[in-house]
């Protein structure tokens, strides 16, 4: 009875583990008005569960997530890989693919062959998203920010910019919701600016950081072999990758 009893004891401390995850509203991906809060959280969620930890998803701004991480207020993120981040973080393989587009005005024929094509346009960017680390330092861009994507396809419908950028899942969420009044309006140029993976991201001092990337690699392998990756992309009405994007 007593080795039984601390048998029970142990696997409830191991399933009682809380890892806090933190994540600006970005959906379909992150956003605690959806259901599971998001692809993305639903994912991690269910990996990590799988590894016996339960997940806790804050929603706050991004940069405070980043200084929530750093100051140990949350565990993990989900994230692209930044040079800047891993002083402190380490990441995950990557668990799935954002394909970043340009929207313009449909009426209007923009055509992106890299930075030298973006000259002459006024760009909107989301303030405090990583989008805009991937345009490299060019004084002949001309960038402003908005408050977020809507606020700036809402720029770009009155004529005060022309271009912006945002992961295509979530222009097209959008499109399907705040801007549906508009979204025939706008359009994706043809193409993609990049494709970004995106990874779990652990605070270097959590003591099981290892661990629990571990977990989270072999338990995404796992679901995506058994079917439940796919389920969960299902589930969230979000088109079913082919396969894992590759480390």
């Amino acid at each position: 009875m007593g080795v039984l009893l601390l048998t029970l004891l142990a696997s409830t401390s191991a399933v009682a583990e809380v890892l806090r995850l933190a994540g600006n509203a970005w959906p379909p991906y992150t956003d605690q008005r959806l259901p599971n809060s998001g692809l993305s959280v639903d994912l991690i969620s269910t990996a990590l569960g799988r590894a016996g930890y339960q997940v806790q998803y804050v929603e706050v701004p991004w940069e405070r997530a980043l200084r929530g991480l750093k100051s140990g207020d949350y565990d993990m993120v989900n994230g692209w890989w930044s040079a800047k981040r891993a002083r402190f973080a380490s990441s995950s393989r990557p668990f799935l693919s954002n394909r970043m587009r340009w929207v313009q005005r449909s009426e209007d024929k923009v055509h992106y062959d890299g930075v030298d094509s973006l000259t002459g346009y006024a760009i909107a960017l989301s303030r405090g998203y990583a989008y805009g680390d991937e345009l490299p330092p060019d004084e002949r861009l001309h960038i402003g920010y908005a408050i977020n994507f809507v606020q700036a396809a809402r720029m770009v419908l009155a004529g005060r910019v022309d271009l912006t950028l945002e992961d295509e899942l979530t222009a097209q969420f959008h499109f399907d919701r705040e801007l549906a009044d508009a979204s025939d309006l706008l359009s994706f140029v043809p193409g993609e600016f990049r494709v970004l993976d995106l990874s779990l991201v652990v605070r270097n001092d959590h003591p099981r950081r290892a661990s629990i990337l571990e977990a989270f690699d072999r338990e995404i392998a796992a679901m995506a072999d058994d079917g439940t990756y796919a389920a969960i992309f299902a589930r969230h009405g979000l088109p079913v990758p082919s396969a894992l994007p590759q480390p």
